[in-house]
């Protein structure tokens, strides 16, 4: 029997923080101490939003490297492949050297239509492996493993990266499925944690990629508008049989 799963995304933790970066604005420009930094916009709320707000729009932008996100990912290698190229990140991935599949631990990472078309092959590889490991260790036995094999990734970004450059890249229109289907479930991590980053980027996200909206005319009619981002997210959870979150569903739906 082929264990086939779907992407996982869990936040393990998130660091710094808008009110954070907004105190230290008073620090930096008003000599403020930071006590009284953070006292000030935790009585106005406004500030932050204000502050926050004018930094995205002015491009001041090395302020958000001062908050970030960590996820535990698990995805296909064909994902992790795309993921590590994105330099600006720290990642701990999944050994396939030292894990030893044989022990009932292979795993793969494909959609629906997909899976019923590869089962049968796949099967086999699992087959091949187990029986390579009977002569071999696993840094040898690995070469047979697909690129649908399972991976979990570690990942670590600070906000620039993730909100200003990896997902404008990544949810664009002609990214890989699966990347766009991961991207989209982390920003719905973050949608709570850094909101005002968030709103902004969902507002403006068409505009940080020349290439976002590639072939929105060819996709328009199906999905039944022309709003390239509703149909970045519409396209990736349909192509994989996930629900969208309701986060997520309630953004689209503002």
């Amino acid at each position: 029997m082929v264990n086939i799963i779907s992407p996982r995304v869990v936040l393990v933790f998130t660091w710094g923080g808008e009110e954070l970066v907004a105190a230290m604005t008073d620090v930096v420009y008003r000599a403020y101490s930071i006590e009284d930094a953070l006292d000030r916009v935790r009585k106005n709320p406004d500030i932050v939003r204000r502050r926050i707000t004018n930094f995205l729009r002015d491009g001041h932008h090395s302020v958000l490297e001062f908050m970030g996100a960590s996820w535990l990912i698990e995805g296909s290698r064909a994902f992790t492949h795309e993921l590590v190229r994105h330099r600006v990140a720290s990642y701990w991935q999944e050994s396939q050297r030292y894990v030893d599949y044989a022990k009932g631990q292979l795993r793969y990472v494909l959609p629906p239509k997909l899976a019923s078309e590869l089962g049968s092959y796949l099967e086999n590889v699992g087959h091949a492996y187990v029986g390579a490991r009977s002569s071999m260790e696993p840094e040898d036995a690995r070469y047979i493993l697909p690129n649908a094999m399972a991976s979990r990734v570690w990942v670590q970004m600070n906000a620039r990266e993730f909100f200003l450059n990896f997902m404008p890249l990544r949810t664009g229109l002609g990214a890989f499925h699966e990347i766009r289907l991961i991207v989209w479930l982390m920003f719905n991590t973050l949608l709570d944690k850094f909101p005002i980053t968030a709103r902004w980027v969902w507002d403006n996200l068409p505009k940080l990629h020349p290439d976002y909206c590639r072939n929105v005319d060819k996709l328009k009619t199906i999905y039944g508008t022309e709003d390239c981002r509703v149909i970045s997210i519409k396209d990736a959870f349909e192509k994989w049989g996930i629900e969208i979150p309701t986060p997520l569903r309630e953004l689209i739906s503002s």
